[in-house]
């Protein structure tokens, strides 16, 4: 499959969403080694845009004094600007993988690795590291067996996962996992913006309906960058 590479400047948001609505339905159909189009048509998941675009904060409820505060301290220090993710790393279930950055396919669709290997970096979203929902989706099995991301579902809140980019090494910790049904997934929480520095995992979970070559569940791992 041919990774279909998309400027961003001035529609980071827009691709936020859309990707966000298709990633659950191409990251987990199981492949062939033989053929690279066997991903179904997107199954929408339905999400408001503002529920992605918005960059306001809901439970800001400081006084207008902190927030000049905090406006000050954040000119002073510029926020953080991530990293282009090219090795992943998950020490308690044995994960070494490399990881390349996918952006829309000519359906419409999240584009991911043809193999079962290699773990999908959304680039059109957030750099691990920076401010935000950085998101890294993979199998968890194929045709041939599992996949890099089949034991996923092992992971625990307090095990770390670690991005490189061949210059930097970032650590985060999972702080919680969550399965959902494929189609009511929560966008907002996976690919909205934060103020944290969080790193989300996705793959599948759940039986493999064969009428509909689709698993029933998307599993998250939701991780954030851990303090140095």
């Amino acid at each position: 499959m041919e990774c279909v590479a998309l400027r961003h400047k001035n529609n980071k948001k827009l691709l936020g969403l859309l990707g966000g609505l298709l990633i659950f339905s191409t990251a987990c159909s199981p492949i062939t080694m033989n053929e690279a189009d066997t991903n179904l048509p997107p199954e929408t998941v339905n999400a408001p845009e503002e529920e992605i675009a918005s960059q306001v904060d809901e439970n800001n409820t400081k006084s207008d004094e902190e927030n000049q505060a905090d406006s000050n301290k954040s000119e002073m220090t510029p926020p953080p600007k991530g990293i282009i993710p090219t090795r992943l790393t998950i020490p308690a279930i044995n994960v070494d993988a490399s990881v390349k950055p996918y952006g829309l396919d000519e359906s419409g669709a999240m584009a991911v690795p043809e193999d079962g290997e290699t773990v999908a970096w959304f680039e059109p979203g957030t750099k691990p590291g920076a401010k935000g929902n950085a998101v890294l989706a993979a199998h968890v099995d194929d045709y041939t067996g599992p996949a890099i991301f089949f034991y996923l579902k092992d992971l625990e809140i307090g095990d770390e996962v670690i991005v490189e980019d061949g210059d930097q090494t970032l650590t985060f910790v999972v702080t919680g996992k969550e399965a959902y049904p494929y189609d009511q997934a929560p966008i907002r929480t996976i690919f909205g913006p934060t103020n944290n520095q969080q790193l989300n995992l996705i793959t599948c979970t759940g039986l493999y309906d064969r009428k509909t070559n689709n698993h029933q569940e998307r599993l998250v791992i939701y991780t954030e960058l851990k303090e140095t």
